[in-house]
Order: C-alpha cells, then structure tokens, then sequence
C-alpha cells in the first residue's frame, strides 16, 4: 500500500476548501448559514474520507468506512449537536480511518490525533480571525496534509495480497538462483 504525497494531500485540501467555500455561499442564501454550515462540513468529510481512501489504496472495508462516515453524518443531522461537536466528529472520523488503513502502532496513532487536533484548533483560529470559510477549510486541510510524515507502519489487513506473495516468489527465486550456483560451481 502506497502513501499518498504531500502534493496530492495540498492539491486535494486546496480543491476541497475552495469547493466547500463556494458551496457554502451557494446555499447559505437558500437555507442559512447555519445549516449550510453543517451541510458543508458533513459532505466535505465524506469527501475527504473516499479521497483519502483512495490516496491509501485500501482495499478491504473501502464500502464500510464510507457507509460509517454516512451512518454519522445522519446521525449528526438526527441529534443536531452543536457545531463544534459536528467538526469535532469529522477530525475522529479522519482519525479513526487514517489509524485503520496507515497505523499499527500507539505512538503513529496519538500523533496522528494530535495532528487532527491541531488541524482543528488551526481551522477554528482562522475561522474566527478572518471569519473566512476557505480559510478555516484551507487551514485545516493544510494542516491534514501533514499526516504523510507520521511514520507508517502498514497494518496486514489492510496491505495487498500482491507484495507479499512477490516477496515469497522473490525470496524462493533467489533460493533456486543460489542452488543452481551451487550445483553448477561443484560440477
């Protein structure tokens, strides 16, 4: 499973928050700021979660995770928490999928959360300085794309079937080779 660059995370971050700033404006005049408001952050999740989900190359539970992130965007809209929650919910969203597919051990995993808090604090900040949605959006994914230098550490489940069954091929190959040498050099 390959890891997606920190280009393609600020190239995806920069599409999603000037998509979600323009979404916002579009329908804020139809339904409110309010509502526009968790209306942007819950599809900007979802989205961000299939992009990462194919930035990391999953394979197993691809359906799964999404139809989560969904089940908790409708039950988000459901209990309508305040707003805060509601992003709050987003960044563990990211974080439990990021553990899942990049992360086997507890030390990649709690920097991994501390980076999603970060990128939360950083967007409220700009948010409330500049009470600018694509800065908040910008800021936080900025902030998200930093996640490619945590150290991975591959979970098995998740991996691909291919490299492993390479590496067996590989090895046994190299072991034939070396055979081969042997029985020729002793003729």
């Amino acid at each position: 499973m390959s890891r997606p660059s920190f280009w393609r995370e600020i190239g995806v971050g920069l599409a999603l928050s000037i998509i979600g700033a323009v979404a916002y404006h579009a329908i804020t005049t139809i339904i409110g700021s309010a509502l526009a408001l968790r209306l942007v952050v819950a599809g900007l999740g979802v989205v961000y979660g299939v992009a990462l989900l194919r930035g990391l190359r999953a394979r197993v539970g691809r359906l799964l995770a999404i139809a989560a992130w969904i089940a908790l965007d409708v039950a988000l809209f459901v209990f309508d928490p305040p707003l805060l929650l509601w992003l709050a919910a987003q960044a563990f969203a990211i974080w439990l999928l990021r553990c899942w597919c990049c992360y086997a051990s507890f030390f990649a995993a709690l920097a991994d959360g501390a980076l999603n808090l970060f990128a939360l604090a950083a967007a409220m900040v700009a948010a409330l300085h500049s009470h600018s949605v694509f800065l908040a959006l910008w800021s936080f994914f900025l902030v998200q794309a930093l996640f490619v230098l945590i150290p991975e550490t591959q979970r098995p489940r998740i991996a691909a079937a291919q490299p492993d069954d390479e590496d067996r091929f590989d090895q046994a190959h190299r072991s034939a080779e070396a055979a081969l040498r042997r029985l020729t050099a002793h003729s």
